[in-house]
């Protein structure tokens, strides 16, 4: 990479229902030409790349035949000019000041990576959906920043980083690949995801999740376990009465993704399209 303007690259297939409304979100306040935006559109059959070439003149949309995350980000990484990048999914809000404030984080000497914390938007979710997500938004490694969706990575990084194995979980890759030491959580800074509002969409999600971080033992270490962290999120849910009614359904999504993991180890991908339908009011 040269030393040109900071680069966010997104990664998008099929997503023509929620991407100009990411763009708009992360550039509203940029500067013209502070960022330069790469959408890596991938196995697309839609809209996507016309809409997000229209949304400003700071975004170019590069079109790929493979239906691919992995491939979009080695493509997306390869062509930024910029001399640190941001990893933006295709369905996330977070604002301009926050885009800048996880790319001026990789700049400091010794970070490599730089993440914020996750918001939920339940807007729309049934009540089985927000009950997992009363739960879910209890446990101690979300205190940390969310290791997902919004990420910032220095010239370091990117050289670290390579060229991506074919993963499922991309993220839980990035984070066992990056010492903890090089990872710098910027407080002030949130992004929004869009939960799926049915509680078989849910399902889904994080059917993919469990079968995403079982094959990454093919590629990466995984680290070791934390049991500290289970302690005190069972002790937080335990003394926390206003949550036992939920614990239920988090425990039953959490065991049926896992068995549906094991049974269908084959299975790639599992999209939520829920959470990308306006609405109804």
């Amino acid at each position: 990479m040269n030393s040109a303007q900071n680069c966010i690259i997104v990664p998008a297939h099929n997503e023509e229902a929620v991407i100009r409304a990411t763009l708009d979100s992360v550039l509203k306040d940029a500067n013209p030409g502070e960022f330069e935006v790469l959408v890596v559109c991938n196995g697309c059959s839609d809209r996507t790349a016309s809409i997000a070439a229209e949304a400003s003149s700071d975004v170019k949309a590069i079109e790929l035949e493979e239906a691919s995350k992995i491939a979009a980000i080695n493509i997306g990484l390869r062509f930024a000019k910029g001399r640190s990048v941001l990893l933006l999914d295709a369905d996330i809000q977070i604002s301009t000041s926050d885009a800048r404030s996880l790319l001026n984080e990789v700049d400091r000497v010794g970070t490599e990576v730089a993440i914020g914390h996750m918001d939920v938007d339940l807007q729309g979710a049934d009540f089985m959906v927000r009950a997992f997500y009363r739960v879910w938004q209890q446990h101690p490694y979300l205190k940390n920043g969310k290791f997902a969706a919004a990420i910032a990575l220095s010239a370091e990084g990117v050289d670290r980083i390579g060229v991506l194995p074919p993963v499922t979980a991309d993220d839980t890759y990035l984070k066992r690949l990056f010492p903890a030491r090089l990872v710098s959580v910027v407080p002030a800074v949130r992004f929004t995801a869009k939960a799926p509002r049915t509680i078989q969409s849910l399902i889904k999600v994080r059917t993919r999740s469990q079968r995403g971080t079982g094959q990454l033992k093919e590629h990466i270490e995984a680290p070791a376990a934390d049991g500290t962290q289970r302690t005190r999120f069972i002790r937080s849910l335990v003394l926390s009465p206003r949550l036992w009614a939920a614990v239920p359904v988090y425990l039953a999504v959490a065991v049926i993704a896992r068995i549906q993991a094991v049974r269908k180890p084959t299975v790639r991908w599992e999209r939520d399209l829920t959470a990308r339908v306006p609405v109804a009011k």
